[in-house]
Order: structure tokens, then C-alpha cells, then sequence
């Protein structure tokens, strides 16, 4: 699928706002362990509903855009919330950033057409 402009510039602005969410999850997996006891519980929570949020957002992108890259991300971060359902935080972290591999590949299908047609 070739992208035009506009369409680039959607799906730059999805795998570029997923990109630094991802990566805030998966620096905060690792911080969970070092919370005292009655912390983990409610971060745990949290952490698990934001990658829940992230999964939808990255579905919700590969419908809008059309790209499955955003799809794959999806599936890997459905892989982040089981480990991290099953306290396994640090796998939990690795895998977050696994799901940075397909997004960063949509981002930078997108920038190169931005960058041909002069626009970055």
C-alpha cells in the first residue's frame, strides 16, 4: 500500500505517540518490585489498565490507518499484560519494548514519505 502524505502524517503521529507511551510502561514495570508491599498492588493496576489502554490504541490505529504493523504491537502488548497479570514485571518490561519494533517500523514507513514529499 502506497501511502499519500496525509495518510503518512496519521500514521507517523499514532506510531510516534505509541512509541514514548510504550516506553513509559516498560521503564515502569521495572519499578514495580522496588515499591513497598501495599504500593505494588495499585501499580500493578494501573500499569496493567494503561497497557490495556495501548493495546486499544494500537488496534484502533491499524483500523484508522490501515498499517498492521499497529496490529502487531496489539498482540505483543497483550503478551505484556499477561506477564505482568502474572507478576513476571521484568518480562513484562522486555516485551513492552518487543512491541516497539513493529511500531517503530510504521513510523518509519511513515517518515520516509513525509520526508520525500519535503514535508520533515
Amino acid at each position: 500500500m502506497t501511502l499519500k502524505p496525509k495518510d503518512a502524517l496519521t500514521q507517523y503521529h499514532f506510531a510516534e505517540r505509541l512509541k514514548l507511551d510504550i516506553m513509559m510502561i516498560a521503564h515502569q514495570y521495572l519499578t514495580i518490585p522496588s515499591l513497598k508491599k501495599e504500593e505494588k498492588i495499585g501499580a500493578k493496576y494501573v500499569l496493567i489498565n494503561i497497557t490495556e489502554i495501548l493495546a486499544v490504541d494500537s488496534h484502533a490505529a491499524a483500523t484508522f490507518t490501515g498499517c498492521d504493523d499497529f496490529n502487531n504491537a496489539c498482540k505483543v502488548l497483550k503478551e505484556v499484560i499477561n506477564l505482568a497479570k502474572s507478576n513476571q514485571f521484568g518480562l513484562a518490561s522486555e516485551k513492552a519494548g518487543e512491541a516497539m519494533i513493529p511500531i517503530t517500523t510504521a513510523a518509519a514507513v511513515a517518515w520516509e514519505v513525509l520526508h520525500n514529499h519535503g514535508l520533515l
